[in-house]
């Protein structure tokens, strides 16, 4: 394989099956700027430290996350579309960076610390007996609906786009996201957002039409 012509996409499929050091060092080249940026922009929303050394040890987990349970995050991810590898790295990084953040405010609070499982944990979106590959297919639905909310910045911006991750993907209440001080929105407020977002993706997913409906419970 020509590591450098080579899509994101086949890297992370061959990185899923291979431990060939040219192949992974190709692949945390492309991808580490990424994750990099991530953990800088939740590092901002939550008002803590975005020193290189706390960005560098969130991208650290980042990698770890995706090595575990032998690679099953690359070994379960299916392209949809040139580069789609990237939005699924940029849902697993900011949910990484924000368990993070949520272990580091606990633990300065003296408090126990619930983080909700990640991605590709059956337990995040699918009750149990629900075959992998109905987990695969939800997986491949939040990179498509991470790249739709990043197609339109002029309809939903970051902060929407926060917002939305933090209350769906992160299990983080309406309350909780309010008492973020980086967002100065009551607990309505961000209801009102969330509404917004949701009822926005419904409307492109319809005429898009996917695999598989999405269907949030704000009405």
């Amino acid at each position: 394989m020509d590591e450098y012509r080579t899509s994101v996409n086949d890297l992370a499929k061959a990185c899923a099956h291979s431990a060939d050091a040219v192949e992974w060092a190709e692949f945390l080249r492309r991808c580490a700027p990424l994750a990099g940026l991530v953990a800088m922009r939740i590092s901002r929303m939550w008002r803590c430290s975005s020193s290189p050394a706390t960005v560098d040890d969130i991208v650290q987990e980042i990698f770890l996350k995706l090595c575990e349970r032998d690679r099953r995050i690359l070994r379960d991810f299916e392209p949809r579309g040139e580069d789609s590898f990237m939005g699924l790295l940029r849902i697993v990084s900011a949910s990484v960076a924000n368990d993070y953040f949520r272990r580091l405010n606990s633990t300065k609070r003296g408090g126990k610390v619930v983080t909700m499982p990640l991605i590709e944990d059956a337990s995040s979106f699918a009750s149990p007996g629900v075959h992998p590959s109905a987990q695969m297919e939800r997986s491949a639905l939040l990179a498509e609906l991470d790249n739709k909310l990043r197609s339109a910045p002029e309809t939903i911006r970051q902060r929407d786009c926060d917002l939305f991750w933090l209350y769906y993907l992160q299990g983080f209440t309406a309350e909780e996201i309010a008492a973020l001080p980086t967002f100065g929105l009551t607990a309505k407020g961000v209801e009102s957002a969330l509404r917004r977002v949701t009822k926005w993706l419904r409307g492109e997913i319809e005429r898009s039409g996917p695999g598989e409906q999405f269907n949030p419970g704000a009405e």
